[in-house]
């Protein structure tokens, strides 16, 4: 690669970066990825696995994200059903609590029209305590006036991004993980002309050439920026972190996600059932520091649980229920005015220099499409102003209409159409239906092939954790066609143990590195140090114990 040349080269390997990828190689462009983690390592695995409009953006007046993102919302429950799917959300609503129940009753009909109709199913009113707790008996009986039902969507965030990553690869583009920027070559005239990079786990570098540079680094950007030593008149972004904990589903057993506002301060926060256990979160904070090392600290989970325990009285929840925690930065733009951390705008915004360098930043998980489409569109008219496009032939394209691998094959681009996979690996492979649901669910049409080889080999349709529907198949699809090269990839990303396993998957950690030792010819020190690379991101995520928790 040390004499390639692109037209594009994109730094980042999160939602944002994969989209631009995939858009980019759509369009006809060739195209260099680089991520100096794993695919999603960052915030892009670190949300709160939805796909949502974002209700409480109209709060703020929004209108326009919240338009932007429920049109969003429909255009991925047709490309990766399987990865999007409807989930019934209820708003309890309190005697004395503001918004009250009719206010919050219009404003859902305005989230309906914004969707245009055509949410997964239209809200619905339920008035009286008895009607609420009908619906969620966990709820707090006492001055609760009613719940309102509205749908969104949940979503798999890490496997989103692979499987954008995996198309944008099918499509031409080269994607490298653990492959650090570590240099910009530039002109004599400061042009931008090419990158140095380090892959991470060989220690080899190389230098690529390119037309232009995209900095898609979502928390990293502005260290990234620093780093590079760019010109800015000031920081683009106001990084917030966002911890979730999760619970045993029997502490805390749902039926639908919850939609909360914490009685200790006021923010909306969820309760969400997700993965055989349930999830709580998030926190809304101001953070400064190197992003590499976010985790939960022990306010944070007291936070969490408090918060819980206000519309949960009976659950009683405390620390010591917590199985695992996930913390990650929000990427917003910097507001010029000092406001409260949940009121900065989730919109993005694309910056273009005359250097040849493209920056995106702020924006949310649910719109990564429109936010790749607009950064590749702005990253050609930069061409065609500095005159570096000659030679280009780019192709209209509509990502919209093109499916995600795991979508391919799938007849009808719903629930129904993914159940009729998951009915296949029970009726042709002799799946139990646990297995046959979590893998058509996660793979879509993809999990055929996993099928086939538990149906070679039954050794492999054995469970990780006798709790969990994961099997040892997963493992091999992962090096072989899920573009793992870690232990961590595995176990936190691809088949995520590290989040709801109750020992987090440290009981099979040795298993699995010897597994993947097999496949990618490591030596004894290389699997020992991945072993231990997964134990320390463990201990991160369990940091929190060690400052004040349990």
């Amino acid at each position: 690669m040390s004499t390639a040349s692109y037209d594009v080269v994109v730094i980042g390997g999160g939602i944002t970066g994969v989209g631009i990828a995939r858009e980019a190689a759509l369009r006809g462009l060739k195209v260099v990825l680089f991520e100096k983690g794993d695919y999603a390592s960052g915030t892009s695995s670190k949300s709160s696995k939805m796909i949502h409009g974002g209700l409480r953006y109209l709060e703020h007046g929004e209108i326009g994200l919240v338009f932007e993102s429920v049109s969003e919302r429909r255009v991925q429950t047709r490309v990766a059903p399987h990865l999007v799917r409807p989930l019934p959300f209820l708003i309890p609503i309190y005697q004395g609590v503001k918004p009250g129940f009719e206010v919050m009753n219009v404003g859902l009909w305005i989230y309906d029209s914004l969707a245009l109709f055509r949410a997964p199913r239209m809200h619905k009113a339920f008035r009286g305590t008895k009607a609420a707790l009908a619906l969620e008996p966990q709820l707090r009986p006492e001055g609760l006036r009613g719940v309102l039902e509205y749908y969104d969507c949940a979503t798999d965030d890490a496997r989103l991004v692979l499987e954008n990553a995996i198309d944008a690869t099918a499509l031409g583009a080269e994607c490298h993980t653990y492959t650090e920027v570590v240099h910009f070559e530039r002109a004599p005239n400061a042009r931008i002309t090419g990158v140095r990079v380090r892959d991470r786990l060989s220690g080899k570098t190389w230098t690529v050439n390119s037309r232009a540079v995209v900095l898609a680094a979502g928390a990293w950007t502005d260290e990234m920026i620093r780093r590079f030593e760019i010109p800015l008149e000031r920081p683009l972004l106001r990084r917030t972190k966002g911890v979730h904990i999760v619970l045993p589903r029997e502490r805390l057993p749902l039926a639908r996600a919850i939609t909360l506002i914490s009685p200790v301060d006021g923010r909306v926060m969820f309760a969400i059932p997700w993965r055989e256990r349930t999830v709580l979160g998030t926190t809304d904070t101001d953070f400064t520091g190197t992003a590499d090392e976010v985790a939960a600290d022990a306010g944070d989970v007291k936070y969490l649980c408090e918060s819980g325990n206000g519309y949960f009285p009976g659950a009683n929840l405390t620390t010591s229920d917590v199985i695992a925690t996930w913390a990650g930065l929000r990427p917003l733009i910097a507001p010029r005015e000092n406001v409260d951390e949940s009121e900065v705008s989730r919109e993005h915004e694309v910056f273009t220099r005359p250097d040849g360098l493209v920056i995106i930043a702020g924006g949310k998980l649910t719109t990564y499409r429109r936010m790749a489409h607009e950064a590749v569109a702005k990253t050609l008219h930069l061409l065609r102003e500095l005159g570096t496009d000659e030679g280009l032939h780019v192709t209209r394209v509509k990502t919209k209409d093109r499916p995600l691998p795991g979508a391919v094959g799938i007849e009808t681009k719903d629930l129904e159409g993914v159940a009729k996979i998951g009915r296949r690996l029970m009726d042709e492979m002799q799946l139990d239906v646990d297995t046959a649901t979590h893998l058509c669910g996660v793979y879509g049409s993809r999990a055929i092939e996993i099928g086939t080889a538990i149906t070679a080999d039954r050794a492999l349709g054995e469970r990780l954790d006798h709790e969990l529907p994961y099997v040892w198949a997963e493992v091999d699809f992962a090096a072989r066609h899920d573009l793992a090269r870690t232990v961590e990839d595995v176990l936190a990303r691809r088949v995520p143990l590290l989040l709801v396993s109750r020992d987090q998957g440290l009981g099979v950690c040795d298993r699995v590195a010897a597994r993947l030792g097999a496949i990618f010819d490591w030596d004894d020190a290389t699997r020992s140090a991945m072993i231990d690379e997964y134990k320390a991101e463990v201990a991160l995520s369990r940091r929190w114990r060690a400052t004040g928790g349990v």
